[in-house]
């Protein structure tokens, strides 16, 4: 894809071939707010339901650790056991807690653009510690634009923060009259709660980042029309190529519908400018389908061939222009069509019943039953 093309000429979504290369260069729409909030949140709700029983664990492991003898603590060389004695405890209890906002980040993170898997974004770049350009990025307008989301989302969690202290100015000022133990069990009570609202206000907030950023990733990766006429060619190569594609397919169909001629169940003519060979099959096919074409030379074989292998042909003139003119090859005949050739090939499978039972072979009928309607009459 050319680079050379001015931001002003991009002014045209990205097409998917486009985002797809885009992905498989590890660019994808991330949020990376949205996992902090997450993680904030699923926290704040951990601590709310369940901070007394893990201070409680955290409390009980501490004191089992601390429990130490007087020779251990004279012994330099046990004193890396000692240490592990009094830290592990703490460690496994925190653990499960701690792999569990990690998996809320990634869960978060990936929920936003998917997974992606791209060696690029660690392939050393030189642009990217380039000071001028770095300086640049500073008074860009994605850098204006992370200082407004920064100041809304201070504005709101803030706003909120004055609100709670106002709400609860009275229970704080009667913590100092409080009484060991009540007092720290109401100064954490009070802090969850505030902590538990503050988290869900900020993921609210950032939670309106999302449309933003996945605007901004298909902004940044819109086309010009110029660019979008590159990608199909490269797509569908140049017309050269596709002529030459389209020849070759002909050619091929043109070998094989040689080979369908003596299976197929008629073929009307023209009688000697134009050929066409119908086959239909009334458990396979929902009408008759166009297995042979031709003029000239080409339909002058069809009809020997088909004069060969015993196929009735049948001079319907109209009917063999419109055919040859508005059917491709290997497709089914148009609705507009289905009363003539029905006419035709209802002729034809009397003529076959004649010939079986050894009975007169009926007339073509006179009367125009074999002409296609006015519109598609070649």
């Amino acid at each position: 894809m050319s680079d050379t093309y001015s931001a002003d000429s991009r002014t045209e979504r990205a097409t998917p071939r486009r985002l797809q290369k885009a992905r498989e260069e590890g660019s994808v729409v991330r949020a990376h707010a949205v996992a902090g909030a997450a993680v904030l949140v699923v926290g704040a709700g951990i601590i709310a339901i369940a901070g007394a029983k893990l201070a409680g664990l955290l409390e009980s492991s501490l004191i089992n650790g601390l429990a130490l003898k007087a020779e251990d603590m004279r012994e330099s060389s046990r004193m890396l056991a000692v240490a592990a004695q009094v830290a592990w405890p703490g460690l496994m209890i925190l653990a499960p807690f701690l792999l569990l906002l990690a998996a809320v980040g990634l869960a978060a993170d990936l929920l936003v653009g998917g997974w992606v898997v791209s060696a690029k974004p660690v392939v050393p770049d030189f642009n990217r510690i380039n000071p001028i350009k770095g300086f640049g990025r500073l008074f860009s307008k994605t850098a204006l634009a992370e200082i407004l989301k920064a100041l809304i989302k201070f504005v709101v969690v803030g706003a909120i923060a004055a609100w709670l202290m106002r709400s609860w100015l009275f229970d704080f000022l009667h913590l100092a009259a409080e009484t060991w133990p009540y007092a720290p069990r109401h100064v954490a009570d009070l802090a969850t709660k505030a902590f538990l609202i503050l988290a869900v206000s900020l993921a609210v907030v950032t939670l309106f980042e999302v449309p933003y950023q996945v605007w901004q990733f298909r902004d940044q990766f819109k086309m010009s029309r110029e660019e979008i006429k590159d990608e199909l060619r490269e797509q569908e190569g140049s017309p050269q190529t596709r002529r030459r594609i389209r020849s070759l397919r002909i050619k091929m169909a043109r070998g094989r519908m040689m080979s369908e001629v003596p299976k197929s169940d008629v073929v009307v003519v023209n009688p000697e400018h134009f050929a066409v060979a119908l086959s239909y099959r009334e458990d396979r096919m929902r009408a008759p389908r166009l297995v042979a074409k031709g003029t000239g030379l080409i339909a002058l074989r069809i009809r020997a061939v088909a004069e060969e292998n015993g196929v009735p042909v049948v001079e319907a003139p109209p009917l063999a222009r419109s055919i040859n003119r508005f059917v491709d090859l290997g497709d089914e005949i148009p609705a507009a069509l289905y009363g003539a050739v029905a006419e035709v090939l209802a002729y034809v499978y009397r003529l076959k019943s004649s010939r079986d039972t050894g009975g007169p072979l009926p007339p073509l009928p006179a009367d125009g039953r074999f002409e296609p309607p006015e519109g598609l009459d070649a």
